[in-house]
């Protein structure tokens, strides 16, 4: 997506601000490199989707870079500082768009913001946009007319904003047909989508997770899992959800189904958020903990087949 409105500015403006534009619309996700130290430093501002996924801070650095640019190749300032800035907030407003939190408005705000419209991470629709990708750069070396090669490029914006357009509407009417403590999921398939829903009962609780198709009425039910209020089970539940805030996607995501496995000495508790749910794999966090002293043997996050939580046995 910040690849297609360069092709479109082709002529129209400097090369340093369609390149500067392209950067800045991957610029963002730059902070996956700097996510380790953060994790032992436990600083906010540089976890991966947190200042870097600002509008605010993106303007800044981008207006930083735009100088240097203007100065060392002596183009005007303020076409790629605006460029950048474009390039920069497409991302931005993309995982805005996706299942995960963004602060859009860091550093005024920590408050994070999402659409939940979209997968996070869309491996068909990134599979999609790399077909699309190769079909620009076949063209290029084959047959490059500027007029063609304009037109394509606008099919496949509308396309996208179509696709988009269908993913949002959707999400929206789901949502507000649901009843209270359900949750829209989107599939990786648009029409497709999950269903979550905690239900607290007088007794229990029950953690349900279903598969929809936009035009059937009928409902597969994935995972059901439930738990005696006052059980020893849901204590430790409690402590793990606990331990998972120190885990960023447990921040920007909220949809929790648990699996408990256990033996004399030790109970593994296992968190799946839903928003991440496939048949192959999905995001947990494993937490083991001695029953007799409630001291943690391990804490582990990752992805995982949520197939093999479903055994009881440790």
């Amino acid at each position: 997506m910040g690849t297609l409105p360069c092709f479109l500015l082709l002529g129209k403006i400097s090369p340093e601000a369609i390149i500067l534009l392209w950067i800045m619309a991957i610029f963002p996700d730059g902070d996956i490199f700097v996510e380790p130290f953060t994790k032992k430093r436990n600083l906010y501002f540089l976890s991966h989707k947190a200042a870097s996924h600002s509008y605010i801070i993106g303007i800044i650095i981008t207006a930083i870079i735009s100088v240097l640019v203007s100065f060392i190749r002596g183009v005007q300032f303020i076409e790629i500082w605006i460029a950048g800035a474009i390039g920069f907030s497409i991302h931005v407003s993309l995982d805005c768009f996706g299942a995960s939190r963004v602060p859009i408005f860091y550093p005024l705000s920590k408050k994070e913001f999402r659409i939940i419209a979209d997968r996070a991470i869309n491996p068909l629709l990134a599979l999609f946009s790399g077909i699309n990708l190769l079909i620009f750069l076949v063209y290029y070396f084959i047959s490059p007319y500027y007029h063609v090669f304009m037109a394509l490029t606008s099919f496949y914006l509308i396309i996208y904003f179509v696709y988009f357009g269908i993913r949002l509407i959707l999400r929206l009417i789901v949502q507000l047909l649901l009843p209270e403590g359900s949750h829209y999921i989107p599939g990786f398939i648009p029409f497709f989508y999950l269903i979550y829903t905690k239900n607290s009962l007088e007794e229990s609780i029950s953690f349900i997770l279903k598969r929809k198709f936009a035009f059937s009425l009928n409902k597969k039910i994935l995972i059901n899992q439930n738990f005696l209020k006052n059980s020893e089970q849901m204590a430790y539940i409690e402590k793990t959800i606990k331990i998972s805030q120190e885990y960023r996607f447990f921040h920007k995501w909220n949809s929790i189904i648990p699996f408990i496995r256990e033996n004399k000495q030790k109970v593994n508790i296992v968190l799946v958020l839903a928003e991440s749910y496939s048949r192959k794999r999905s995001y947990f966090l494993s937490v083991v903990i001695d029953k007799e002293t409630k001291q943690i043997y391990s804490k582990e996050d990752g992805f995982g087949s949520f197939q093999v939580w479903q055994n009881k046995d440790l």
